[in-house]
């Protein structure tokens, strides 16, 4: 017993020593600085990397970045799931809308996405507050329609539209 009161002395001798001839306060002092810097840095680069999310406005938008991330789950976008994408957003766009120009700003939001929970999460409150009950179904549709192209949904693709489903249609 008496040595580890002598070992707990000789810490706390240590440490008092190091705190005031060995600049420890100015360490301690850059350690959290340094994790406040970096916590703010990250922060920063994920509303950095979320904002194309926030930037979409238009329902439609927000509906083809939704479907992209759904053939994301499967990997890379083919021409076909695009395909199915424009046809989908065709049904659901204002006539004489520029469907090309419309999809580069998608596929760039998609690619800026931090992960599709973070799309979910930005979007669910927007296509909510915007969208009727039956639109909401509409939308739910849609992304089963891209889910299908190549053979049927995926177990990521299922869980990721049921997720949004839950999402969009939450009570608050």
């Amino acid at each position: 017993m008496p040595i580890l009161i002598a070992m707990a002395g000789a810490l706390v001798t240590g440490l008092v020593y190091w705190i005031q001839y060995g600049h420890g306060l100015e360490h301690i002092d850059q350690s959290l600085r340094d994790w406040r810097t970096g916590r703010r840095r990250r922060a920063s680069e994920s509303a950095i990397r979320s904002s194309p999310l926030k930037a979409l406005r238009h329902p439609a938008d927000m509906a083809g970045l939704l479907m992209t991330l759904v053939a994301h789950q499967r990997g890379l976008l083919t021409p076909e799931q695009e395909a199915e994408i424009l046809s989908q957003l065709r049904a659901v766009a204002e006539p004489g809308d520029d469907l090309d120009t419309r999809m580069v700003v998608i596929r760039h939001a998609a690619d800026q996405a931090p992960d599709p929970d973070t799309a979910v999460r930005s979007l669910a409150p927007h296509l909510r507050d915007c969208l009727s009950r039956s639109e909401r179904d509409h939308l739910s549709d849609m992304l089963w329609a891209v889910a299908t192209v190549h053979q049927g949904p995926t177990m990521a693709q299922e869980r990721f539209i049921e997720q949004v489903r839950r999402a969009i249609h939450e009570d608050r």
